[in-house]
Order: structure tokens, then sequence, then C-alpha cells
């Protein structure tokens, strides 16, 4: 039989468990990557993005996409950090409907504990508003986000925006400078980069 290199590597290979951060989503288990089993710390720095309900098992976070990276690795699991939180286009394209206005912005934040993060906030209005009134809430919204920030953690700032407390709370604000319908974070990346690497030693199953 001929040498098949393609199948003959999976040999060598072994599944790495994958764990949400214990911060925000209490280490669950949200998948396996495979890597060679004489460099299991190669899967530092690799990304899985997962569908909001799936992580927490609940249908009310389908809109969110959480993009996770392994930052660390013990023995055959590997432990995550969030790196980006976003809105599906899909639902963006539902919500924004003809005769409103699309109000976006996006600028850096700093965490309570160090963190620079982007924040890219949506507001949706009622009816069509005025540049003035779009500037109005664009520079509202600002202002709240970034005093927000300041005062909470990166995982803080995280579980606020998927719960929508953030949202919730500045929408009767907005709303009295124009109707607004909808009121979002459409994305969330954390800037810092993954730099963790630490020697392991790798368990046989």
């Amino acid at each position: 039989m001929a040498y098949n290199k393609k199948y003959a590597d999976w040999s060598k290979k072994i599944w790495v468990d994958i764990y949400a951060p214990v911060e925000i989503f209490n280490e669950n288990k949200i998948g396996e990557t495979p890597v060679y089993k004489d460099n299991v710390e190669n899967v530092i720095g690799r990304s899985i993005d997962l569908n909001l309900a799936f992580v927490l098992n609940n249908f009310k976070y389908q809109n969110y996409k959480v993009i996770f990276q392994i930052n660390k690795i013990s023995g055959l699991k590997a432990y995550t950090e969030v790196k980006e939180i976003m809105l599906y286009p899909s639902y963006i394209r539902r919500i924004t409907r003809k005769g409103t206005s699309k109000i976006e912005d996006s600028f850096i934040v700093k965490t309570k504990d160090g963190y620079e993060v982007r924040i890219k906030p949506l507001v949706i209005t009622r009816f069509k508003a005025h540049r003035s009134q779009k500037t109005e809430i664009r520079k509202t919204y600002r202002k709240y986000l970034e005093e927000k920030a300041s005062s909470l953690k990166y995982y803080e700032l995280i579980e606020k925006v998927i719960n929508y407390d953030l949202q919730n709370e500045i929408k009767p604000t907005l709303n009295k400078i124009f109707p607004v319908s909808n009121v979002e974070i459409r994305r969330i990346t954390k800037i810092s980069k993954v730099n963790q690497k630490i020697p392991q030693t790798v368990e046989n199953k």
C-alpha cells in the first residue's frame, strides 16, 4: 500500500480539549483540536468561534458570536480567553428597516483591570433622524460606555454586554434625544495580544 502522508500524520497527533474562561463561562468545554504529540504547545494562539447560544446552552444568546483564543495549555487541556464578541450581520440586517437611521461608532476604552478594548456600538432609530440628533446620540452613547468600561473588569464588561444590561440602561437617555428602537453593541475586540507560553508536559490519555 502506498504511503499517504496526509493520513499517516494522524498517528502522530492527539486531541486537546478546549475550555472557555472560568471568569465568565464557568470553564465549560467548548471543543477539541488536534495537535502533534511532540508540540502540544503549538495550540497556543489558535482560535475557535462559536454561537454564544451553544456556549451558554441558551437560545436567547443566538445573535452573538464569540471568538475564543487559546492562551494556556496544561496537559491535554487548552484554556482560552474571549478575544472578540460580535452580532451576526444577519441580525443587524433584520433590525435595520427602511425609514430609520443606523448610527454606528468605533472607539477604544480601557477596562478597570487594564485591558484596551475596541467597542463598536450601534443604534437604530424609529424614524429618520437629523444629523445633529445622530451626532448627539453617538456622543452620549460613547461617553456612557467609556465611563462604564473604566469601572468594570474585562469579563464584567463582556457579561453586561451579552445580557444587554448596558444597552437597556442607556436606552431611556437616548430616547430623550430621539426615539430609538434598538440599542446594540455590535462588536467588542480585545486589543492586547496573546503572548503567554509556558512549558508543558503531555499526559497520556
